[in-house]
């Protein structure tokens, strides 16, 4: 009997069991699959992994159908562009831009008779002068706006191209042009159309006919919402939309009204018949009786009787101010020596204190009002004025350790009319006297302020369809412009300039002007000089004179002659009928220019051996002269 060694079979079936183990403890250590890892079956993981599939899918199929059109849910202006080509989109928005330079906005008025009024909005308006053409909106570089668009998930970041893909997918994207409309200019075209159209709002008042007081009725307007207009064509011309819209006057009630004034009546009798002011001022007097007195009565709060502060400041400025009013003054600055001296000291200024005048009058008003006597009073009233100091003086110089003539240049505006003068001396006196610290950045713009009437600027003729009317403009580009020569003659870095439409004969040689219109296009420039700089401005022999004050390194300035190419001759006159001039009267703008292009190399040369380099091109429009004929008999 054969006999197995002892313990074999138990070896092998140790070694079988060894084997066995080894094998599931491999399989142990064998990784799982990821979405097991993360709690998922197989099923969940192709739920999350689809919509990501459909996704890539669909990017590849944007990506190859849009590769050179616009992409599907992409927007200009409000109109659908997805699927057309960058040249079918440029061509149309190309004509609307012509049509707009051509026709410009239509708009509509509807007075509360339900009559209406068509204003035409024009992109420009051309004065008597190329200086004092009027430019109502810009649509300058429309075409980086619809490039813009047409990047939209065409970029060269393929991740950042692929997400603006995916948006796409679920929502749209509109792009808008960035035109200017010029605020001021509209408004004061809208202010000339509709005058007359709309009926002007009266308040009641107090009135004395034949010594006898009465109160006027009220009398209730028509407004135009003018703020929500130029909303309106800032959004229509953000989309170069040009279809036609309309606006509805609605009433403008006066707040002061005959029934407010009614329980005052019995008050203004008694001031017309026992009250009269006289104004003193040295030797100066001027008389007010109480029937001039009750016609500045008007209500204040609920049940107060005052003087309209409007009406007060009328007749002072028409009256007083021109003995009294007298702005403080500069000191003036020359560089003598190599050193900078005061030639002319500041001086303190004077202005009336019209609100120690009103309180005056307002305590009388109300002494009279609790007073029971019937004798008649003259009551004098002393002008007072508050004295005001000049912004620049010996100390405001060595505060700020100016001590060097920077730059300096003038510019001749001779030939130009009263109305243009009269503003450039109101431009001057808002700039002179600026301080620009280092590093800032000095705007034309913001350093004019506000222009209007309020300010004291006046309005210039302008040719508008068949006849001449008056708009702001005019006299402050000659102030922009010799800021401009100004910067460059200090070798101040410039940020923003733009030239005018027309050559400006004024501004010769061409190429060296700039145009302002708040709030663009504007003039700035950066004071890169390291310490303060003062602006100084003035008036004199038909010239505008500016110095900027400082502390003046070593760097030199370079600026080549203006190179002029690209002539294009004037068009013939142009002669226009109006009914707006007598018969044998010929009203003509100024004589046509040629249109030009002109290129000036600015070059600034620093200490350190650096420079700085910049061409300023110009595109100057043909001037065409127009002649209205009148044939109004």
């Amino acid at each position: 009997m054969l006999k197995h060694p002892p313990h074999k079979h138990l070896k092998k079936k140790r070694h079988f069991k060894k084997g066995e183990a080894e094998k599931k403890a491999s399989k142990a250590k064998e990784p799982l699959p990821f979405f097991v890892a993360f709690g998922l079956s197989f099923f969940a993981f192709l739920l999350i992994l689809l919509p990501i599939l459909i996704g890539l899918v669909a990017l590849g199929f944007f990506e190859a159908k849009y590769h050179d059109k616009f992409y599907p849910g992409v927007f200009v202006g409000g109109e659908k562009v997805g699927g057309k080509t960058y040249a079918e989109v440029f061509s149309y928005f190309e004509e609307k831009v012509e049509e707009l330079k051509k026709n410009g906005f239509s708009v509509d008025f509807e007075n509360l008779k339900g009559t209406k009024k068509k204003v035409v909005i024009p992109i420009s308006t051309q004065g008597l002068t190329p200086d004092n053409s009027i430019e109502y909106f810009i649509i300058n570089g429309w075409e980086k706006d619809l490039q813009k668009a047409y990047r939209w998930g065409h970029g060269i970041n393929v991740f950042r191209s692929s997400i603006e893909q995916l948006t796409l997918l679920f929502t749209k994207k509109n792009f808008n042009f960035s035109s200017t409309l010029q605020k001021e200019a509209v408004d004061s075209l809208l202010e000339d159309e509709l005058y007359g159209f709309l009926n002007k709002s009266t308040p009641a008042k107090f009135l004395s006919v034949n010594n006898k007081i009465s109160v006027s009725r009220e009398k209730i307007g028509e407004k135009i919402n003018r703020e929500e207009v130029i909303d309106v064509l800032k959004d229509k011309l953000s989309k170069f939309n040009m279809d036609p819209v309309t606006f509805r006057a609605y009433e403008d009630i006066p707040t002061i009204t005959q029934e407010k004034l009614e329980p005052f009546l019995g008050f203004a009798e008694k001031i017309a018949k026992e009250v009269s002011l006289v104004f003193q001022y040295q030797k100066h007097k001027w008389n007010i009786k109480g029937t001039k007195l009750v016609i500045w009565l008007t209500v204040k709060g609920e049940n107060e009787i005052g003087i309209d502060r409007i009406e007060l400041e009328k007749y002072l400025t028409s009256t007083v101010s021109k003995f009294i009013e007298n702005p403080p003054r500069n000191s003036r600055f020359e560089i003598q020596n190599g050193e900078l001296v005061e030639v002319v000291s500041g001086k303190m200024g004077n202005v009336i204190n019209t609100d120690k005048i009103l309180e005056q009058i307002e305590k009388i008003l109300s002494e009279e009002r609790t007073s029971s006597s019937s004798e008649g009073r003259k009551i004098d009233i002393l002008i007072e004025t508050i004295e005001t100091e000049p912004k620049i003086t010996k100390d405001t110089i060595e505060k700020y350790q100016i001590k060097n003539l920077v730059g300096e240049m003038r510019t001749s505006f001779k030939g130009s009319s009263a109305d243009r003068e009269h503003n450039i001396k109101i431009g001057v006196a808002a700039v002179t006297g600026i301080l620009i610290a280092p590093g800032e950045e000095f705007s034309t713009v913001d350093s004019i302020g506000h222009v209007s009437e309020k300010e004291g600027y006046v309005k210039e003729l302008v040719i508008k369809e068949n006849k001449t009317t008056k708009e702001f403009g005019g006299g402050l580009c000659q102030i922009a412009t010799t800021l401009f020569r100004l910067a460059l003659n200090a070798g101040l870095p410039i940020t923003e300039r733009v030239n005018h439409r027309f050559v400006v004969h004024y501004y010769d040689p061409p190429g060296l002007d700039a145009t302002i219109y708040g709030p663009h296009p504007d003039l700035r420039f950066v004071n890169d000089t390291g310490g303060y700089l003062l602006l100084q401005a003035r008036v004199e022999d038909k010239q505008v004179i500016m110095e900027l004050y400082g502390r003046k390194d070593s760097r030199s300035v370079e600026i080549s002659n203006p190179f002029l190419y690209n002539k294009i001759p004037a068009p013939s006159t142009k002669y226009v009928r109006s009914k707006d001039l007598p018969i044998g009267t010929t009203k003509c703008s100024e004589t046509p220019h040629d249109g030009v292009t002109t290129n000036v190399l600015y070059t600034v040369n620093y200490p350190d051996g650096t420079f700085k380099e910049i061409n300023f091109k110009s595109i100057y429009q043909p001037w065409q002269k127009v002649c209205l004929v009148g044939t109004a008999h």
